[in-house]
């Protein structure tokens, strides 16, 4: 089969140059997931935020009805200590509003504690609401500039294609069968160009033999990789 080297070469660009686009076509939606997710992490991460000032301020408020209750009770002691009828209650008593008065002391300083994390909690949540919202900003950016990007594509795409349907009809029918199924089982990846005495594929050194075939025209595989070769 004889074919020119200069009419596979132009396939075998035609072919590089579809994959490439088609890849180009692929990677756009998945930089649309990926903003995505980042906007999504970035929502999650403040929501826990929220959901932990949330939490924190029930467990305050909770330690502060303790507090108020412990206080109401020293005051109930105190006035029962007042009334003690003897040293021995009047002693028990006292023990028992130094208990408490301790118990509430502990308990103001965890509440202070828990009140100090949520400001800090305060702080960080909006440092987080304003990264979600420059992520989802991001997001919607990207996805404009794919859209736009995809259009753009989807031309070229058709254009090289038209190209490509162009250059085939210049085979002859003999060739265009094994052209067809090498295409169809390798792509862009069906062809390599000579590189001086060995295949430009696999990098594998070509016999005389097939180098004379390839001097005189005659589609030539390479007989490492198979793939079909041509002169630069």
């Amino acid at each position: 089969m004889n074919v020119s080297d200069s009419v596979v070469r132009n396939l075998h660009q035609l072919l590089v140059q579809i994959a490439d686009i088609k890849t180009q076509i692929d990677r756009g939606p998945r930089q649309v997931k990926a903003a995505g997710i980042q906007v999504d992490a970035a929502k999650d991460a403040f929501q826990k935020c929220k959901d932990t000032i949330k939490q924190q301020k029930m467990a305050a408020d909770r330690k502060q009805l303790q507090l108020r209750e412990r206080e109401a009770k020293i005051h109930d002691w105190e006035g029962k200590m007042n009334a003690a009828k003897n040293n021995r209650e009047f002693q028990a008593i006292r023990e028992q509003i130094a208990a408490d008065s301790q118990a509430n002391s502990v308990l103001s300083d965890e509440i202070l504690e828990i009140l100090e994390e949520i400001d800090s909690l305060q702080l960080s949540s909006k440092e987080l609401e304003e990264k979600w919202k420059l992520v989802d900003a991001d997001r919607i950016k990207t996805e404009t500039n794919v859209t736009q990007k995809l259009a753009g594509l989807q031309l070229e795409l058709a254009r090289v294609e038209g190209n490509l349907s162009g250059a085939e009809k210049l085979l002859t029918p003999e060739f265009t069968v094994q052209y067809k199924r090498l295409v169809v089982n390798r792509g862009e990846d069906s062809m390599a160009p000579l590189d001086d005495v060995s295949c430009g594929g696999c990098y594998t050194g070509l016999p005389p033999k097939i180098l004379d075939s390839l001097r005189m025209g005659n589609a030539v595989l390479c007989p490492s990789c198979s793939r079909l070769l041509y002169r630069p």
